[in-house]
């Protein structure tokens, strides 16, 4: 029976503490971090539920081990979780990952400290150390002695408190609070030890109260509180205690010290910029001005009034160091003032690109020498040309800010280079005003210009030439990577026996190349600052590497040009060579091989003028004086036309004085291939006999009237007494009468047609001879002959007179010859009968001539027959 009621007896006091443990910790909540330590130390936390259970029986055996080792957590967890003044503790969630680290930590006497905190991210926490991150707030617990925690040594073992913000204040505060107050006053201590450990403790507050003010950038004097009750005169009676407050005045000297000598320290950084002198200024303002407020409290003249009787060495620097400060706290005043007029215009500024930034120059120019003329402390020359010096590092680093150099080394040639452009004009713009206002200041002035000019753009002008060394990397990636805008371009095609070996050659350049890009942009952190000299070794190493690929790239250039026999393949290998022609070394090449150019050019003109000028040109067997002649000079023309067509479309070729005179000189050849038409012209015009024209009207076949389905020749008598005679020689005849003989490309043709008739008339006398009789009778009397007149495939002469061209004559709108229209078949002997002789002679002798007119209207061939003679 009594273990049945030990067992519900047990459960309902755990269930007890659990329900009153949140009521508990919201009431710890409002507790501060000091009245938690003094709870620790003064009072026990009393516990409700402690006086309601019954002391229990121990038990024998494994359940009795077992009820002992719970019983510490049912105890000690309710005591750590009253003492955890936490905000947002009440509402946060308790696992049983928390009941395990709480349980572990009372448990092992190895665990030191226990920290409860509220994290933004992952809620309640509990660390067996301190955490990791810096909390806002902070519950810990220090076991004092190395033994279990358990509800009866738990106020003796366990040291808890609060941490509240960030830690040195913190710090300041529960030491200056809490524990400093305490030391002083104690009296049971020896007086040596409380002498020497007053002294250190001292220190310690005027070291830690000065570090956690400078981190907000105040200086505040620690004041210390041992000798504030005391009168002066008994003060000065205790020699240590005279010693340690010359011992915190001497503290107070040094800061004052350093707070003035923080202008020269804010002079030499050579980086700042015009708005963080503004910034300077106000803090050194506010600075100067708390420090003098410090200077009169009670408690500092407290100090000064018992050193004062005890005739202190240290007095006499401080009091002036602290005139010192009223000073400087009245003239940082004043600078403030005026630098402000300077805070809005830099403020607008900062959010402009380079190239905007010169329109603003003049007016900030204007308001430092309203601040130079009307200043009574700001009016130095140190601190106008520092002020100048810090307008050139504000243009340079807004320059820097528009600058990327990932777009530059990653081939964005084109935008990089507008804006490297952009900020070199923007600091010769800078210049410039400043020039200007220089110029005008003298002039209109009583004051001189005092101010060290090199000093002020001793770092634009390096800026400048740092921008021009980053333009020079863009321009190599253009020349000898293919990069325009992100992007490469087409890799150049090189034909001939040579090209595959040309292209890897090219390609190798490339790949040299970009080993030196690399090597370059591994120091780019340090590019854009002006101060980094190890840049220069850097780019020199570069610029080496690109004069060897220079030398590379004349060889290329020349190996290329070896078999250039022709004026096209060389303009096409000066086109692809194009970009690299702006680079000097490479130009001296480039240009040395137009030049070569232009002698093929000249070259090619000679051969064509020694041409020109045979007084018997070579012409072929089939073509006549006139025709042929005019046919030769105008491929002559051609010819020289061609080269000079693709020399004039090149537009990158230089301007050198070898091809102004192959100009010239083509121009000069020109005139007299002109010439030389106009003059063959005139007298072939005048060989030609008036009635010329008209005679070409008439056909040249026609259907004969003896027989149906023959053709006859019908040749006027004008041609037909033009017909050689049979002793001429057929090279005489084809040299003479050249228009009118057959090409051999149409004599083929004519042959062709010939056959398809032949084989066409074969088929349809077949046809009537074999298959008509035994057609119907409606179709047994259809007439081949007559269908073929109906249809007029022989009557017209357009169908059966081939025409050729009629060269340079039809095209100056001249007629033909009318001597050169003799036929040439009629020297043939044909032992066939004349008839049929007629037929095949007209179609595989007969010159032809255009039949232009009848042609166009379609008529007939005229009646009559012409006989051979």
């Amino acid at each position: 029976m009594s273990s049945k009621a030990e067992k519900k007896q047990r459960p309902s006091g755990r269930g007890s503490s659990r329900a009153s443990r949140s009521g508990r910790a919201a009431q710890a909540v409002v507790a501060t971090e000091e009245q938690g330590n003094a709870l620790a130390v003064s009072e026990p936390e009393p516990q409700a539920e402690l006086p309601k259970e019954e002391p229990e029986p121990r038990l024998e055996g494994p359940q009795a081990q077992s009820e002992e080792s719970m019983e510490p957590e049912a105890d000690v967890k309710p005591l750590f979780l009253s003492r955890a003044a936490l905000t947002g503790l009440a509402d946060a969630v308790w696992t049983q990952e928390h009941d395990a680290i709480l349980e572990h930590f009372a448990q092992d006497p190895t665990e030191s400290i226990l920290t409860i905190f509220i994290d933004p991210c992952f809620g309640l926490k509990l660390d067996l150390g301190m955490p990791v991150q810096t909390q806002n707030q902070l519950v810990y617990f220090i076991r004092q002695a190395p033994v279990p925690i358990t509800r009866e040594n738990f106020e003796a073992t366990v040291q808890f408190g609060t941490v509240r913000g960030p830690y040195i204040p913190a710090l300041l505060r529960l030491v200056s609070g809490v524990f400093a107050p305490q030391i002083f006053a104690n009296t049971t201590w020896p007086e040596s030890i409380r002498n020497h450990f007053a002294s250190h403790l001292h220190k310690f507050l005027a070291c830690l109260t000065d570090t956690r003010y400078k981190l907000e950038g105040h200086t505040v004097l620690y004041i210390p509180a041992e000798a504030m009750n005391m009168k002066p005169e008994v003060v000065v009676k205790d020699k240590e205690l005279v010693q340690r407050l010359e011992t915190s005045m001497i503290h107070w000297t040094r800061q004052i010290k350093e707070v003035l000598s923080a202008q020269e320290t804010v002079e030499t950084g050579e980086n700042l910029g015009p708005l963080e002198e503004i910034e300077f200024w106000r803090n050194r303002c506010m600075d100067l001005s708390g420090i003098s407020k410090q200077l009169v409290k009670k408690g500092v003249k407290h100090v000064e009034s018992i050193l004062h009787l005890a005739k202190s060495s240290y007095l006499a620097p401080f009091m002036k160091l602290a005139q010192q400060i009223q000073d400087g706290s009245r003239q940082a005043q004043s600078n403030l003032t005026f630098l402000s007029i300077l805070k809005e215009p830099y403020q607008e500024l900062a959010f402009m690109k380079p190239k905007d930034i010169s329109s603003k120059l003049p007016k900030l120019i204007s308001l430092i020498r309203i601040i130079w003329v009307n200043s009574p402390h700001y009016n130095t020359r140190e601190r106008l040309t520092s002020l100048f010096r810090k307008m050139s590092n504000e243009i340079i680093r807004l320059c820097c800010h528009a600058i990327s150099l990932d777009r530059i080394f990653e081939g964005y040639v084109s935008s990089s280079k507008e804006d490297l452009q952009g900020c070199i004009l923007c600091c010769h713009a800078w210049k410039d005003h400043y020039l200007q206002a220089v110029q005008m200041h003298t002039e209109f002035s009583s004051r001189g210009w005092v101010l060290d000019q090199t000093s002020i753009f001793a770092q634009v002008d390096a800026f400048v030439q740092r921008c021009k060394d980053l333009i020079e990397v863009c321009d190599c990636q253009y020349h000898f990577a293919r990069w325009e805008d992100g992007k490469q371009g087409p890799l150049p095609c090189f034909f001939g026996a040579q090209g595959p070996q040309i292209t890897r050659n090219l390609l190798e350049i490339e790949d040299i190349f970009h080993k030196n890009l690399h090597m370059l942009r591994a120091v780019r952190g340090g590019i854009l600052d002006v101060k980094n000299t190890s840049w220069h070794e850097d780019y020199n190493k570069f610029r080496a590497g690109i004069k060897d690929l220079e030398v590379m790239t004349q060889n290329l250039i020349t190996s290329a040009f070896e078999l250039v026999r022709d004026v096209q393949h060389g303009v096409l290998l000066l086109d692809t060579f194009h970009r690299l022609a702006a680079r000097e070394a490479i130009k001296r090449t480039y240009d040395k091989k137009a030049v070569d150019l232009y002698m093929l050019f000249n070259s090619e003109l000679a051969l064509v003028n020694r041409e020109r000028n045979k007084k018997w040109p070579d012409l072929e067997p089939y073509m006549a004086q006139y025709s042929g002649q005019a046919r030769w000079v105008h491929l002559l023309r051609r010819r020289v036309d061609r080269v000079m067509t693709c020399l004039a479309g090149a537009h990158f070729l230089p301007h050198i004085g070898t091809g102004e005179e192959s100009v010239h000189t083509y121009q000069q050849m020109v005139q007299a291939i002109d010439e030389l038409v106009r003059k063959t012209f005139q007298e072939w015009t005048s060989t030609l006999d008036k009635d010329c024209i008209r005679r070409l009207d008439t056909p040249l076949l026609r259907i004969s009237q003896e027989k149906a389905g023959m053709l006859d020749v019908n040749f006027d008598k004008y041609r037909s007494h033009l017909a050689p005679s049979p002793h001429t020689p057929l090279l005489q005849l084809s040299q003479e009468f050249n228009s009118h003989l057959l090409t051999p490309l149409f004599i083929i043709l004519s042959l062709s047609y010939i056959t398809i008739c032949l084989l066409l008339t074969f088929y349809f006398f077949s046809f009537f001879l074999f298959v008509s009789p035994h057609l119907p009778p409606c179709y047994q009397h259809f007439n081949f002959i007559t269908y073929l007149q109906s249809k007029t495939m022989i009557g017209q002469a357009r169908w059966l007179t081939p025409v050729i061209p009629a060269l340079w004559e039809a095209e100056a709108g001249a007629s033909l010859e009318p001597r050169s229209s003799r036929p040439a078949w009629a020297t043939w002997q044909n032992p066939i009968s004349a008839k049929n002789a007629k037929i095949s002679q007209a179609w595989w002798h007969k010159p032809i001539v255009s039949a232009t007119r009848e042609g166009e209207v379609g008529g007939l061939p005229e009646p009559g027959r012409q006989r051979l003679q």
